[in-house]
Formats: C-alpha cells, structure tokens, sequence
C-alpha cells in the first residue's frame, strides 16, 4: 500500500461524516477526488478548496450502528453503516491484507456495483492506505453489490466480435429511466441475452479489456464508458487480492460489456461518435487536471496518466487531453 500526504489523510478523515451516496443514488467522489488530487500533485490549499465545494452537495452519513457480516446480505444498500462497523471491526482484528484478501473474491461476482464505483473507491484506498478509507469502501462495495446475470461459459471470439454479436441481440431494446447501474443490470437481464455467450475461450488479460474500454471511449466521449476506463484502472490496483485473477477478469469482462451494451445498444447506438483530443503531456495533463473543479475530468485524468504509464499507449493522454479541452 502506498501513503499520502497529510492534508489528504487529514481530509479523507473529515470526510467520513458523509454517505457514500447523495441525490439519485450517484456515488461521493470525494474521496476518491481527494486522493487523485494528491497524486497528481496538489498542494494543500487546492484539495481543501475542492473538498469545500465538492461536500455541499453531500448527505450525512448515518449514525454508527451494531456491525453486520455482509456475507448473507450483499446488496442490502441500507446496512451500510453496519457493514462498515463490521470492516471496522474485522481491519482492528486481523489489518487491512488479510481482510482485502479475504473480501474481494466475495465482492468480484459484483464488480458492476454503483457503475464500478464499489471497486474504484476500494482502489484509491489501496493505494492511499488509509485503514477507515478500506472499510468504507468495502461496505460501499458490498451495499451496492450488483451481480450479473450473464453466463461465464467460454466460446470462440475476439472481446470485439463477442461484443458485436451481443450488440446485434439487443438492437432494438429501448431503456426506462436510469442512472448508469440500473442500465447495466437491465440489458444483462434482457432475455436476448438470456444464455449468451459473453466470455472468450481463454480468460480475457486485463491489457484487452482495459484496451476495449480505452478504444470504446476514444471513439465515444461517453459518461458510461468514462466509468469503463476508470473502473479498469481500479481493478488493476485490486486484483492482487482476487484468489482466482482470472475468474476476477471473466467478471469484470461482463461488467464492461454491460455498460458498453448499454451505450451502444438501442437508441444509445446512434450517439455520435468522439474525436482524439490535442496532444498533450502528462506534466501539462497533471498541471490542468488539478485546477478542475470537476471530480470525474481529476479521476479520468488521473487513471489516463496510471494507464498511459502502465501500458505505454498514447491514446490515454488524447482522451485526458480531450476531456480537459471540454
């Protein structure tokens, strides 16, 4: 685990007081805003600056509660605050290793949880190391858990070609109102899909799904899809404590379908599709990601720059580029 600086640590701290949710079940960034901030080098007075107005909108958390194991009621989005006093509990027990070892195999089936947020948080907390950060995020993870109802059975295909063919099943489906994670569990329970097969023969390498997500977005400037490069930065971070790393890979494939399905499916498939953005660096990506007020330009910009440095592709500076440009 890495560290951080004081003003994050002693930040991150201040913002326990708020839930995990706000409006319309959207995910607090803030935590996770707070610590890409920091590792994209802001000083303390821009990441209080930001705490400040990102936090208005916030709710408060509830009050502590009795601690309940997730384990038989995952998904139960009112436990939070007793699943937290659980990860608590089990983290003063036994340290954040052996619980993380422990919790994510149970929590990868549903990675989709809060459109990738469940898994994003639990990464940026990897990485900041902060103990109370891990537990929160587990119990976030672990009151949103979202199963997929798509089959894990293996097949012929490229990610691409699986992908196409499941698009061409479900072209004509037409989505109620929703935020991201409500669509993602409706085109996966689409009965066009019942029984598809969604996995290639071979365990997908995190390199080809992370590279479908980055293409998906290169192409589509597309909220949902940002949350697909995001999320894959995250799993990257995470997966050392999934017991079978490719089985976490099959579930994450799914995921990334589903959400790609349900920008390319229906009516979403006639979006227009994005163009690459200026060129520009990681000093100057840094630099400008740390002056928006916008938490989802500081994350994206900040997996882009982990990702560009982790895989060596260029395309993850155009997309910060283009979506700082915006």
């Amino acid at each position: 685990m890495s560290t951080m600086s004081d003003e994050c640590r002693e930040l991150l701290l201040e913002s326990r007081r708020h839930a995990p949710l706000y409006g319309n079940r959207l995910a607090n960034h803030l935590p996770m805003a707070l610590l890409a901030l920091d590792r994209l080098g802001a000083d303390a007075a821009t990441m209080r600056r930001f705490a400040g107005g990102y936090a208005r909108k916030l709710l408060p958390a509830a009050l502590p509660s009795s601690a309940l194991d997730p384990h038989d009621v995952l998904g139960s989005a009112g436990d939070y605050s007793r699943f937290a006093a659980f990860f608590q509990d089990r983290i003063r027990e036994a340290g954040p290793e052996a619980v993380l070892h422990d919790w994510v195999p149970v929590l990868m089936p549903g990675v989709a949880a809060s459109a990738f947020h469940g898994l994003i948080r639990l990464a940026y907390a990897i990485e900041g190391g902060l103990e109370d950060e891990i537990a929160l995020s587990l119990a976030y993870w672990a009151s949103e858990y979202a199963p997929l109802p798509l089959s894990l059975a293996p097949s012929e295909g490229t990610l691409e070609q699986i992908a196409g063919h499941l698009r061409g099943k479900v072209a004509d489906h037409v989505f109620k109102p929703g935020i991201i994670i409500d669509k993602m569990l409706e085109i996966a329970w689409d009965p066009a899909l019942a029984g598809a097969v969604v996995q290639p023969a071979a365990a997908p390498s995190l390199r080809e799904i992370a590279g479908f997500g980055l293409d998906a977005y290169r192409r589509r400037e597309d909220f949902t899809l940002l949350h697909v490069v995001t999320g894959c930065h995250a799993f990257r971070i995470v997966q050392r404590y999934a017991s079978d790393q490719a089985l976490a890979r099959r579930y994450l494939w799914q995921a990334v379908l589903a959400a790609w399905l349900t920008v390319t499916a229906g009516q979403a498939g006639r979006a227009e599709a994005g163009a690459d953005g200026p060129e520009a660096g990681e000093e100057e990506i840094a630099a400008r990601a740390i002056l928006s007020s916008d938490d989802h330009v500081i994350k994206l910009c900040y997996s882009a720059l982990c990702e560009y440095r982790e895989y060596g592709n260029p395309a993850y500076l155009r997309i910060a580029a283009r979506k700082l440009a915006l």
